[in-house]
């Protein structure tokens, strides 16, 4: 039996097949001279915080990984994050740990900035929400089902940013390095084919103390997983500080209630860490400590 690099008439029809994807430098031309013109940190959706907007992008054909400890809100930040995308964007939220009525409440709260909306004001949110999806999902859900998903709502539903929350809930076993690394490599492979941005939530490992603040080496699974993605985005709640509140401590103001430490960013040139601050009515993040809470 021939080896696959010795069987001729195999490698010709791969390269029939393969053709398709070869171009020359000049296709890619405008592209190329509006990213010479804008840079490449002026392409993407931003953050809801002003003061990211030139350093922190999400950009189409990309994928993020929101980590952090369990308990420390990576999914209320990533909601906050979507919501407050422009409204043309669509966006599909696969809440595989949350009851959709849950995930919507949660919506509802943040986008009205108050702690028990009237009904009115419920009403008229899921009316104006005609951009977001939700996929009725409670559940492990095997990967080629995502995978699926994702290719029907990007072609049919024209879905711009997915929320796939999170990757313990897409059936495979947490010492299954092999197939988390095939599964992440396969939603990269879909954000570029489909030109939609990915966001992936993770946990990440507890540290010796829950204040403890990680890092992308304590993420938990394959390696490969932060290497295959684009972004990583860590969020850390700062828990010393609530326990030095609950204990009648006096703390500094601008100390932050939360942190976004930026990980990774493949095509952008800044990493670092974003402070926030909690408020508790709209279970939003802020970017000071004397904001308030953003209106929808």
């Amino acid at each position: 039996m021939k080896a696959i690099s010795d069987d001729i008439d195999f490698l010709k029809f791969a390269g029939v097949q393969e053709s398709q994807y070869i171009e020359p430098v000049s296709t890619f031309l405008d592209e190329v001279k509006a990213r010479f013109e804008h840079g490449v940190k002026a392409f993407g959706e931003c953050l809801p915080w002003e003061k990211t907007h030139d350093f922190v992008r999400l950009r189409l054909g990309e994928v993020s990984l929101w980590a952090g400890v369990n308990g420390h809100g990576k999914s209320l930040v990533l909601g906050q994050v979507l919501l407050w995308l422009p409204h043309e964007t669509k966006v599909l939220v696969a809440s595989l740990e949350m009851k959709p009525a849950a995930t919507i409440e949660r919506m509802v709260r943040q986008a009205s900035g108050l702690p028990n909306p009237r009904p009115e004001v419920i009403d008229d949110i899921c009316a104006r929400a005609d951009n977001i999806f939700i996929y009725d999902q409670v559940d492990t859900v095997q990967p080629n089902r995502i995978l699926g998903m994702i290719h029907y709502a990007a072609q049919e539903l024209g879905i711009n940013h997915f929320m796939i929350d999170s990757l313990v809930k897409c059936g495979i076993a947490p010492d299954d390095y092999s197939r988390q690394k095939e599964f992440v490599d396969r939603l990269c492979w879909a954000a570029k084919t489909e030109n939609i941005h990915i966001h992936l939530v993770h946990h990440m490992r507890k540290g010796n103390k829950e204040g403890d603040r990680p890092d992308k080496f304590d993420i938990k699974g394959a390696g490969e997983i932060t290497d295959l993605v684009d972004n990583v985005f860590i969020v850390h709640r700062n828990k010393n500080k609530e326990r030095a509140i609950e204990s009648g401590k006096e703390v500094e103001k601008l100390e932050p209630d939360g942190t976004i430490t930026v990980a990774k960013q493949r095509h952008g040139e800044w990493e670092g860490k974003i402070n926030l601050y909690f408020h508790k009515g709209s279970t939003q993040y802020l970017s000071g400590p004397d904001g308030f809470a953003m209106r929808w």
